[in-house]
């Protein structure tokens, strides 16, 4: 009889919503956002990502969030600056025939603060893919999962040559480009 009853109960009245439940969310490519800024020798320069896929597993709390994995994928021919010879320079550059993906995943957070209900700031630790090199990368991020989506924004910088990317020049090399670039996304997962 008690094994019933417990039953009963549990359907009447479900744990609490606050329980913390690992959740699987995809990208919403409608609403992330990643922008790639350099300099050159001429001006400097903007490349957007047309093109996000990836997956995070997260476990939200009322004082903490718990990323348990997060994946990233940008395909290099989704990198656009509104210049088609700019465009083509930087695929070239990225070696996007052999290494069509530039590929982020997460190894570890730390530093973990709460900024307020369902917005924390923290550092993330991971790997990433570019142009067949891998690289770990900390990155400063803040994870606002107030709502329904999950928002995960952030920036870095780097030089292009610790991937082995030879900074791309235009107009019979008259034209170069800066070997550091910043990164600066804001990732939406529904």
């Amino acid at each position: 009889m008690k094994p019933l009853l417990l039953s009963l109960v549990l359907l009447l009245f479900p744990l609490s919503e606050n329980s913390n439940a690992l959740k699987v969310y995809q990208t919403n490519k409608a609403q992330s956002t990643m922008k790639i800024l350099g300099t050159s020798t001429l001006h400097d320069w903007e490349m957007k990502a047309v093109d996000l896929k990836g997956s995070m597993d997260l476990t939200v709390g009322e004082s903490s969030v718990e990323i348990k994995s997060l994946k990233l994928t940008v395909p290099v021919e989704a990198l656009k600056s509104g210049k088609s010879a700019m465009d083509a320079n930087a695929y070239k550059a990225l070696k996007y025939k052999d290494h069509p993906n530039i590929k982020y995943q997460l190894m570890s957070v730390k530093e973990q603060k709460k900024l307020s209900n369902g917005n924390f700031s923290m550092v993330s630790r991971g790997k990433l893919t570019v142009a067949g090199e891998t690289r770990i990368l900390t990155v400063p991020i803040e994870v606002d999962a107030s709502g329904e989506e999950v928002k995960v924004s952030g920036t870095t910088s780097f030089n292009m040559s610790s991937f082995d990317v030879e900074a791309p020049s235009f107009m019979m090399g008259a034209v170069t480009t800066g070997d550091n670039i910043t990164i600066k996304f804001s990732i939406n997962y529904n």
